[in-house]
């Protein structure tokens, strides 16, 4: 069952998510991939509004909220999150 599992466009600024996957059309998918959204990955959230701001890494950059559909999500248990020393 995928009940914690959302797209990008509406989940929560400042929270740590994994992308479980990403779906899409007309070389959406590829061109996500190559941002570094890759299933399994961690990314986070820095600002919602026009645009989402994702952090991948030591990278930003924005998302239309139609590409942000695309990305399916879900929260990284609070366990695993890794934290930068």
């Amino acid at each position: 069952m995928d009940l914690g599992r959302l797209p990008l466009a509406i989940a929560q600024p400042g929270r740590e998510l994994r992308v479980c996957a990403i779906r899409g059309g007309n070389g959406d998918t590829q061109r996500l991939r190559e941002l570094g959204l890759l299933e399994g990955k961690t990314i986070r959230i820095v600002a919602d509004g026009e645009c989402t701001i994702c952090q991948v890494g030591d990278c930003r950059f924005g998302l239309s909220r139609r590409l942000a559909r695309c990305v399916m999500v879900e929260p990284v248990p609070a366990g695993l999150r890794v934290t930068s020393a």
